[in-house]
């Protein structure tokens, strides 16, 4: 008893000291363990978001900058890319991202030829945006700048969603290899039709495997170079005397400059010999058989019903103005003209200038060459159609021609496409 009596308190002493049994504590710390490990791994998450949404919202602005630096080129001083337009382009880049931050970007045009792109998006950060205070702020610039000089030679002006400004089918195409060929909405080739440009592009889908090189689809939209160009015709056409329809089919007609109440049809060997100067038609002018329409220093001007048509094996050889208003110009139409201008003679050869159908259709359809014999030639027109083995030949001799090229197109564009540089 004695024994039992000195050992039991050694006993409990030693009992005493055990540890004790340790799952709740861990339970406890590990759990408070957790709260920064798991803020540890969403701010590790949110870095990472940041970096791809920064990645992208750089990205945007970079392609946005080069294609303004694109159009400021190539539209030219007097008709400049709205930076609305760029500042559109660069929101479409980032897509949903827009759905989750609020993203504004905005573009500026440098006078020294560069354009600049600030983009800025603030999305919700951690704790009711108090970490960092008022949310996640991603900042972007970009400025870019073009390096080399193209000639701007073709436009096809319609913008609207889903129609095509640029047709070419049936062994069809064109040929202007130092040039852009710009489509404001869609772009097609069909039946082996080909385009050999220095650049083919559309503002919508450039579709077809003819062009040469590959052409660009998503281009931003192009201005029309003149549309504010003033149109002023010296008499209106309701109180030009009517001169009735006239046929010749020999002998050479010699029109001086001015405004021409007559319907003209040359067909047989007949001759119409256009005088230096304006020559406003206010009917329609057909050049048939073996007919041929010729001048020098001249542009003609087609009112609102009416248009040029050149078909059989008729001749045309025009240069346009090389003075006045419409220096640059070899045919234009009012800009409420919505007619067709068809030229189906391969004997087309001289088209030297600027052909402007503001509302009109330029339909080349004659089974070979055309405007070949041109040094230059630029075409703005709503749409442009070509086919039955039609080859439309864009030359750029710009300082070799006596009819100088209009501010906004050719060499007068800027042209600046390709290779562009991201300054910053």
């Amino acid at each position: 008893m004695r024994w039992v009596c000195r050992m039991f308190p050694r006993l409990l002493s030693q009992t005493l000291k055990k540890p004790r049994p340790q799952s709740g504590n861990i339970t406890v710390m590990a759990g408070i363990a957790i709260v920064p490990l798991a803020m540890i791994v969403a701010m590790t998450s949110e870095l990472v978001s940041l970096s791809s949404e920064r990645a992208l919202m750089q990205s945007a602005a970079d392609a946005a900058a080069l294609s303004g630096a694109q159009n400021l080129t190539l539209v030219g001083a007097s008709a400049r890319q709205s930076t609305e337009d760029v500042e559109r382009f660069a929101m479409a880049q980032v897509g949903e991202f827009a759905n989750r931050a609020t993203v504004s970007f905005n573009a500026s045009q440098g006078s020294d030829g560069s354009y600049t792109v600030d983009g800025l998006a603030v999305r919700p950060s951690f704790f009711g945006d108090l970490v960092p205070p008022g949310g996640f702020r991603i900042e972007v610039k970009s400025i870019a700048e073009s390096l080399q000089v193209q000639p701007l030679c073709i436009i096809g002006v319609e913008d609207a969603v889903g129609k095509k400004a640029i047709t070419a089918a049936i062994n069809s195409g064109v040929l202007a290899k130092n040039c852009l060929v710009h489509s404001n909405s869609n772009f097609e080739l069909t039946d082996n039709a080909t385009v050999v440009a220095g650049t083919p592009r559309a503002t919508g889908v450039a579709s077809g495997s003819g062009f040469t090189p590959a052409a660009n689809s998503g281009a931003l939209k192009m201005v029309d170079p003149f549309k504010d160009k003033p149109m002023n015709w010296p008499t209106n056409c309701a109180n030009v005397p009517n001169g009735g329809a006239q046929t010749y089919s020999e002998g050479t007609i010699t029109l001086p400059p001015g405004t021409h109440g007559t319907y003209y049809t040359i067909t047989g060997n007949a001759v119409l010999k256009l005088l230096p100067g304006d020559h406003y038609f206010c009917k329609r002018l057909d050049v048939l058989g073996n007919g041929r329409l010729e001048g020098d220093d001249v542009v003609l001007f087609f009112a609102f019903s009416f248009s040029l048509k050149a078909a059989d094996n008729s001749s045309v050889s025009l240069s346009g103005r090389r003075s006045g208003d419409w220096a640059g110009f070899v045919i234009v139409a009012s800009r409420n003209n919505g007619n067709k201008f068809i030229i189906s003679s391969s004997n087309a050869d001289k088209l030297l200038g600027t052909i402007y159908l503001p509302w009109g259709t330029l339909q080349v359809s004659a089974p070979g060459s055309v405007a070949e014999g041109s040094q230059w030639s630029v075409i703005v027109a709503k749409y442009i159609a070509l086919s039955q083995n039609a080859r439309l030949v864009i030359n750029t001799d710009y300082e070799g021609s006596p009819v100088p090229v209009p501010i906004g197109v050719g060499n007068q564009a800027g042209g600046a496409n390709v290779p562009l540089r991201l300054r910053q």
